[in-house]
């Protein structure tokens, strides 16, 4: 993602920029300055107001504006442009920011495919897998259905087939990118319990290092071959996945106290209702809360 920042607030232009170098997102930064000339894939992002854009400009490329506000501008909300809050916290400014991005890009939303998908998150990864594949039996056992737990940490902890290698990640992301994935037969294995998983090599997971574009066409391309996509967030909470996390269905945050998290803030407080979190200290009654709100999420009808 390109991002150009047309910031008069130097203090603040300075902090964005390194809050996002910190944050080792995949984004490209063009700092610029009134009347230079902007690169035609680069999102605008300005604290300037929309009455000092000339309004023809304004009407060719509202799409691409996205407007810094203090407040709630009426004049941005009856013209229909992009605004956000100037001192959200970073992480909420970027999956924000690639949200509109996507949009004006025409990457198509999860909300258009009839399937359900569920993030995962943990504040350890050590147990992340484990949760996910217990969430997905659950699933299976009282819904039914075709359950795929898609790996977006770092490290890719389950695999059944040690023969893959990268070339064939880059192959089905060539068919991902080319509105081509058909069939996931060949691309995943289907434990006894029914759930699959990719077929990609154990060690460093090549969807972590995916950038926006490719990470949802990815989320998008098997959200129309699986029933439910459990999406293995593990403690990888950068810029892409916060967009993922956002885009899902669902949310089931799973805390063991070790690390701070604030699960509460990965999402806008209308959204809020779509968190579950579960502290994980019982086994008996974290098995009870999972129960309890997979029976939430289809609304109690079991099969």
């Amino acid at each position: 993602m390109r991002l150009a920042l047309l910031i008069s607030d130097t203090e603040y232009r300075n902090a964005f920029v390194e809050s996002i170098i910190e944050s080792g997102s995949d984004i490209v930064l063009d700092v610029i300055c009134k009347g230079e000339s902007i690169e035609p894939d680069a999102l605008i992002i300005t604290d300037a107001k929309p009455a000092e854009f000339d309004a023809d400009l304004l009407n060719k490329y509202h799409m691409r504006i996205v407007f810094l506000t203090r407040e709630n501008s009426e004049i941005v909300h009856k013209q229909n442009l992009h605004q956000l809050f100037k001192y959200s916290c970073i992480s909420r400014l970027l999956a924000d920011i690639s949200d509109i991005h996507n949009k004006w890009k025409g990457i198509e939303s999860l909300s258009a495919v009839t399937s359900r998908t569920i993030a995962c998150c943990t504040d350890s990864d050590a147990f992340s897998d484990s949760r996910c594949t217990r969430i997905g039996r659950q699933i299976i056992y009282r819904q039914g259905g075709s359950v795929l737990i898609l790996p977006l940490g770092y490290i890719n902890e389950n695999t059944a087939d040690f023969r893959r290698d990268i070339n064939d990640f880059a192959r089905m992301m060539y068919q991902v990118r080319k509105g081509k994935l058909s069939a996931a037969q060949s691309l995943t294995y289907t434990d006894g319990y029914g759930i699959s998983r990719l077929l990609i090599p154990a060690g460093r997971n090549p969807i972590a290092y995916l950038d926006e574009y490719d990470l949802s066409s990815l989320i998008l391309a098997f959200s129309k071959l699986f029933d439910t996509l459990i999406l293995d967030i593990a403690g990888c909470y950068r810029a892409e996945n916060l967009v993922a996390i956002k885009n899902a269905g669902q949310l089931i945050c799973l805390e063991t106290g070790r690390r701070r998290i604030n699960f509460d803030e990965l999402l806008l407080p209308e959204d809020r209702e779509r968190i579950k979190i579960i502290k994980v200290d019982d086994a008996g009654e974290e098995d009870r809360l999972i129960d309890e709100y997979i029976s939430e999420m289809y609304g109690g009808n079991y099969v």
